[in-house]
């Protein structure tokens, strides 16, 4: 058999056993907040444009297929940002960071030195409902988003397979109010690279779901 059919073979037995598997996931939820999350079409959450490090492929690409697949999911009560990527660049590669060391604490507030972020997330939120408006994306003008999900990926340490990626996701919501963490979630995800497009969007919208959703809901 030639070099090129085994490789193609090998890629595809990755792929499907890639797709069909599952990872785990550490989910941890503020005390104080009731779930699921009261996200509907007449108040949705927003989705941060998310920065993605390590992924193979394009990433302006993959980050709208992303949201291409949140709106195959969620429909209109979750909007994604990815096409305003530009406006905040890798700020949720901060915002991800800084929640990831205060989860890692048990601390659900951006307090301390986590709170600048919070607040250029707020100074940000502003910049970005206000051009949704003007796209027509959201019709109420008076609207301004209560929860805002926040999300980096980043490449996983450790031996990588060929042919396959392993990264990690991380972040959480925000409540935009309290400037609270509502739920917070770290995720290794493993990538076929012939597949990243198809996979990445499933990939992320389990991790959505598992942010808004109350614990006994999930699967």
């Amino acid at each position: 058999m030639k070099m090129t059919s085994i490789t193609s073979l090998f890629i595809s037995a990755a792929i499907t056993l890639t797709l069909g598997g599952c990872s785990s996931s550490m989910v941890k939820r503020n005390a104080d907040q009731a779930f699921p999350l009261a996200v509907t079409t007449s108040t949705p959450a927003f989705i941060f444009p998310i920065s993605l490090h390590g992924i193979p492929g394009d990433s302006t690409e993959i980050g709208l297929a992303i949201s291409g697949g949140a709106v195959s999911e969620f429909g209109a009560s979750v909007i994604s940002g990815q096409q305003l990527y530009s406006v905040v660049g890798n700020l949720s590669w901060t915002l991800g960071e800084n929640m990831r060391r205060q989860a890692g604490r048990d601390v659900m507030e951006m307090t301390g030195s986590a709170e600048k972020h919070a607040i250029e997330l707020d100074e940000k939120m502003k910049t970005l409902t206000s051009k949704l408006k003007d796209l027509g994306a959201i019709k109420d003008k008076n609207y301004d988003f209560k929860y805002v999900i926040v999300l980096h990926v980043d490449s996983a340490s450790g031996m990588q397979i060929p042919f396959m990626k392993k990264v990690t996701a991380f972040g959480g919501v925000m409540d935009m109010e309290t400037r609270k963490i509502v739920s917070y979630i770290e995720k290794d995800i493993t990538l076929a690279e012939e597949a990243v497009l198809a996979q990445m969007p499933v990939e992320m919208n389990k991790i959505i779901a598992e942010l808004l959703s109350a614990p006994e809901l999930e699967s």
